[in-house]
């Protein structure tokens, strides 16, 4: 008799996160709609409160910056490329650098 494996893997997708990190995750994409429709994230925060999510603010406002990390993952992803600091961001660094030694930078 062959087991189900699949069904149990379902359920277990389907269930609520244990950990809140991980129900801050499966909640991004309704938690985006609802910036993209002009709620503030503070908006969002009280809502899921009232709904019974025992979180802090700064929890879920840190929870919910993995949205942008993730963003940004999936955008280079797409068009191929890596994080690559730009040469205008590297003379900008090289100023700061110069000017916090006292020297002036040369170009």
């Amino acid at each position: 008799m062959q087991k189900d494996y699949r069904h149990c893997l379902d359920e277990l997708a389907g269930a609520v996160p244990k950990r809140k990190a991980a129900l801050i995750r499966s909640l991004l994409p309704g938690i985006e709609a609802a910036l993209n429709s002009g709620r503030s994230l503070k908006d969002i925060w009280k809502a899921l409160g009232n709904e019974g999510l025992q979180m802090s603010y700064h929890g879920f406002h840190k929870g919910s910056l993995a949205r942008r990390k993730n963003e940004e993952t999936n955008r280079h992803q797409r068009l191929g490329k890596q994080d690559k600091p730009s040469e205008a961001q590297g003379l900008r660094k090289q100023k700061r650098k110069q000017l916090k030694s006292g020297n002036r930078l040369r170009i």
